[in-house]
């Protein structure tokens, strides 16, 4: 309830720097799922050797409730504001004004707090032996 959707600054493979305003959430996989089955990047694939990234902007909490079925299914894409790329082999991501004062955007993996932005991820291909 006291989240506030912020803009961002974002870099894709060292491409050049895009401002996306009032983000509500970026996700970065290699796995179609998190949350307990919600598929946030639905066309991740571990074996590829790449990123996904999903990005939701402008929403609101009550967006999450009316759209939870399509999270579930990865069906949420074709909502408006709502951005995906494939094939990304490094991202970089910096808020782009930090007017509230607070400590800023909080970055988390699979739950766990790493700390705040600005953060960079990146993919190392063929770095994890699958068992399967």
């Amino acid at each position: 309830m006291h989240h506030k959707n912020r803009d961002l600054d974002i870099r894709i493979n060292g491409e050049e720097w895009k401002r996306f305003s009032r983000v509500t959430s970026i996700a970065i996989g290699n796995g179609k799922y998190f949350g307990g089955g919600m598929k946030i990047t639905p066309t991740a694939d571990p074996y590829s050797g790449d990123l996904e990234v999903t990005i939701l902007q402008h929403f609101q909490w009550y967006h999450f409730v009316i759209h939870l079925f399509k999270l579930y299914k990865g069906t949420f894409l074709e909502l408006n504001n709502t951005w995906r790329f494939d094939k990304v082999k490094s991202i970089e991501i910096k808020e782009a004004d930090n007017e509230s004062g607070d400590d800023g955007v909080f970055v988390q993996a699979d739950g766990e707090h790493l700390g705040f932005l600005p953060a960079e991820f990146g993919i190392l291909p063929g770095s994890l032996d699958f068992l399967c």
